[in-house]
Parts: C-alpha cells; sequence; structure tokens
C-alpha cells in the first residue's frame, strides 16, 4: 500500500460488519440491483429473456475514456476474509454480473465529505448467483468476493488508463459476521 493511502482512524472493528440479504431498497444508495430470472422481457421469437441494465449515458463519460468490458475469475473465499482495504472508480459507473456461481458478498461505503470512505456507511450485501449491480460513479467498495464456489464476473466500466480508474485505500481490519455465509 502506498503511503498515505491509509485512513486515519482506520482501527479495527470491535464488531463484525454483519451481511444482509439484498434488496432494490436496501442497495439503492450504492448504486443499482442487476436481477436474472423470471424478470425482463421476451426477446428473440420468445427464444430468450431480456435483462435491461442500467445505462451509461454518454454524457457521463470523460473525454479520452473508453469501455472496457473484462472477465474476472474469483476465488472462493469462505470463510469470507477480513475488509482491509476499499477501492473506487472515481470516473465511472461499474457494473459486475456473475457468469454462475453460488453467490457472492458485496462491502460498499459512500464517500465521506474528504472524498475518502465512511465508515459510519459500510454495508455487506449477500447476493446471489442470479445477482449483479451497477456501482455509482466514485463508490468505495471490497474487489469482487465469491462465496461458495469459484465464480466469473462481466465487469463493465470507462476507462482512461490513469491512477483515477481504480483508486485504492486501506481500511480496518473489518470482520465479516459469518452467519449467513
Amino acid at each position: 500500500m502506498m503511503p498515505g493511502n491509509e485512513i486515519k482512524g482506520g482501527l479495527p472493528s470491535p464488531h463484525p460488519l454483519r451481511v444482509i440479504p439484498v434488496t432494490k431498497a436496501a442497495f439503492e444508495p450504492f448504486g443499482w440491483l442487476v436481477e436474472t430470472g423470471d424478470s425482463g422481457r421476451a426477446a428473440n421469437n420468445g427464444t430468450a429473456r431480456r435483462h435491461d441494465v442500467h445505462a451509461q449515458a454518454a454524457a457521463d463519460v470523460p473525454p479520452g475514456s473508453r469501455l472496457v468490458t473484462s472477465i474476472f475469475e474469483a476465488t472462493r473465499q469462505q470463510p469470507a476474509p477480513a475488509i482491509t482495504m476499499l477501492e473506487r472508480h472515481v470516473n465511472s459507473v461499474q457494473l459486475i454480473m456473475p457468469l454462475g456461481g453460488a453467490g457472492h458478498i458485496v462491502v460498499v461505503s459512500q464517500a465521506g465529505a474528504d472524498g475518502m470512505p465512511d465508515l459510519a456507511t459500510l454495508a455487506a450485501f449477500a447476493f446471489a448467483a442470479s445477482q449483479g449491480m451497477v456501482y455509482r460513479k466514485g463508490l468505495w467498495h471490497h474487489p469482487i468476493m465469491a462465496v461458495g464456489a469459484d465464480a466469473r464476473f462481466l465487469v463493465q466500466s470507462s476507462q482512461n488508463g490513469t491512477e483515477a480508474d481504480c483508486e485504492i485505500r486501506a481500511i480496518g481490519p473489518v470482520a465479516l459476521a459469518q452467519d449467513v455465509l
């Protein structure tokens, strides 16, 4: 970790962070929930279901950026590790959608007035293998955390090749309550 990336007062949390099942309402302050399954509408002459994902407006893409689509192969993490860092993408929303697996844990935090993670807003959500998300631009979050099984994720964001594409800060450590994992 580079000097200066530490959060002042980032002491270990005395209580584990409770992981709760994700809902659209609970996740709304952090972004948009994306779900497959019975939702969506018929497409391709009834042979498929279409699930539209939050579209990033062209006006929101900074000059010099391009849309990057990646496949991440995440190793199962069980028990879930303590949270010791968060990252954010200040110039872009970020879509993360599982391509199978057995579910994943999402840890998020709003930014404080100083732009650093506001640990008072730190939240953890349990996502099913059929659920993904679009993070709001600049949202602090932990990297992908597959649980139950290794998993692949489609990840999409605008990038310009600078350090602002992925800013990282050390926190905690903050343990996750293991009862829902």
